[in-house]
């Protein structure tokens, strides 16, 4: 056994705890909890047997390697997030505007009158 088979379980368990502790508080959604869950314990699976479950990968997306079979989701799942977050800030914005636009014209009309 690998020490990044240690260590990468322990973190992700760590991260995966907050992620709950989140939850509980209210801090986040059911589908935010229900997203990082499967995203960390996905992580600790895959440290802790990386061969079987990147091999099952490359033959699934039907590559040779299953390193490029890895990088490639990696990659997929990296851009998908980034077109997400790109969309999240436009549309904060935008509501950013909006209220600034509200605001402005409150103080204009307590200045006029």
């Amino acid at each position: 056994m690998e020490t990044y088979q240690i260590l990468v379980p322990i973190v992700a368990l760590a991260f995966w705890t907050y992620t709950i502790f989140q939850f509980v508080k209210g801090r986040s959604s059911i589908i935010e909890l229900l997203f990082w869950s499967i995203f960390w314990l996905l992580t600790m699976a895959l440290a802790l047997f990386p061969d079987s479950i990147t091999d099952r990968l490359a033959r699934w997306l039907g590559m040779k390697s299953n390193i490029n079979a890895l990088v490639f989701l990696a990659l997929g799942i990296l851009f998908f997030l980034q077109f997400r977050l790109y969309f999240l800030i436009k549309r904060q914005n935008s509501i950013i505007s909006e209220l600034v636009r509200k605001l402005a014209l409150k103080e204009d009309e307590k200045d006029k009158a």
